[in-house]
C-alpha cells in the first residue's frame, strides 16, 4: 500500500513540475523518491515552486512569457531620459510607485558639459549621466549610473532589494532572468541598427576622448514568444521586436544591461 500509495504522489509531483517546466527539479525529486528521501523531495518541490515564473505559459507548443510591467514614457518631461525612465518601469513592478522625475531629479548621479578652449568636456557614462536627462542637450548614461539610482532609492526607502550590473551577460543569460520572471533594463539603438558615433567629448575627471553613440535608446526587456521579444519602449509603449535583431544591436552597443534582485 505504502508504494502505491507513493507512486500517486509522484505522479502529482511529475504533473505539477511539468506545469512550472522545470525539468531538473523533476530529476531531484524522482531521485529522492527513490532513495527514499521524503525531505529531499519535498525541498526540492519547494525549490521549484520558487523558480517557477507566474507569467510563463505554453499554449499549443509556444511559450510565452509576459511580464506586466508598467508603461511609462519618458516624454515631454525626460526626452533624453529612456534610462532612468525604464528603471522607473521596474520599480513599478516591483511595487514602488516613485515617479521618473523623482528619479532623475534625486537619485540619478550627473555631470553637466563644459566647454574648455572650445574642448566640449561631459561625463564618463559609465560614472554618471551625461548631461541632464530633462533636457533635449542630455545624451545617456550606461549601466553602472542606473544601478546607483537604483540602489540609492532602495538604501532611503529601507529596502533588502538591490540593482545589479549585468553588463557583459550573454543572451542566454537575460532570457534565463526572463524565464524566472525578471524583467531586464536593456541598451540597445533606437531602431536597431548599427550605432552611430557621430558625436564625442572628453572625460571630465581624465581627459579620455569619447565617441558616443547618438542613436542609443535603454529599454525594459519584459518577456517573449516565439522568436519575438516583448519589450516596454519609454518612447513607444509595449512592443514586440524579432528577437535575434534586438539581441545583435544589444551586442554592437557593447552588452548593457541591469536588474533588480529581490
Amino acid at each position: 500500500m505504502k508504494k502505491i500509495v507513493g507512486i500517486i504522489l509522484f505522479l502529482n509531483l511529475i504533473c505539477v513540475i511539468y506545469l512550472v517546466g522545470n525539468v531538473d527539479a523533476l530529476k531531484g525529486i524522482a531521485s529522492g523518491i527513490i532513495a527514499g528521501s521524503k525531505e529531499q523531495a519535498t525541498a526540492l518541490l519547494h525549490m521549484s515552486t520558487r523558480e517557477s515564473n507566474q507569467y510563463k505559459k505554453t499554449v499549443d507548443g509556444i511559450t510565452e512569457v509576459l511580464i506586466p510591467v508598467d508603461t511609462v514614457l519618458q516624454l515631454p518631461e525626460l526626452p533624453n531620459g529612456c534610462e532612468i525612465t525604464s528603471l522607473t518601469s521596474i520599480l513599478h513592478f516591483y511595487g514602488y510607485p516613485v515617479s521618473k522625475t523623482d528619479m532623475a531629479d534625486n537619485y540619478l548621479p550627473k555631470e553637466p558639459f563644459i566647454k574648455k578652449n572650445n574642448i566640449l568636456y561631459g561625463a564618463d557614462p559609465y560614472k554618471a549621466y551625461a548631461g541632464n536627462p530633462r533636457e533635449k542637450s542630455g545624451f545617456f548614461s550606461y549601466a553602472p549610473p542606473i544601478v546607483t539610482a537604483a540602489n540609492s532609492f532602495f538604501k532611503h526607502e529601507k529596502s533588502n532589494m538591490t540593482a545589479v550590473d549585468m553588463s557583459g551577460s550573454s543572451r542566454e543569460e537575460i532570457m534565463k532572468q526572463i524565464d524566472r520572471g525578471n524583467p531586464v533594463v536593456i541598451w540597445v539603438t533606437l531602431d536597431l541598427s548599427e550605432p552611430k558615433l557621430t558625436y564625442a567629448w572628453k572625460f571630465h575627471d581624465n581627459g579620455q576622448h569619447f565617441s558616443a553613440p547618438t542613436n542609443l535608446h535603454s529599454v525594459v526587456l519584459n518577456g517573449y514568444v516565439g522568436d519575438k521579444v516583448h519589450v516596454m519602449d519609454p518612447l513607444k509603449g509595449q512592443v514586440t521586436y524579432d528577437a535575434g535583431v534586438f539581441f545583435e544591436s544589444y551586442y554592437a552597443l557593447g552588452s548593457h544591461a541591469m536588474m533588480i534582485k529581490k
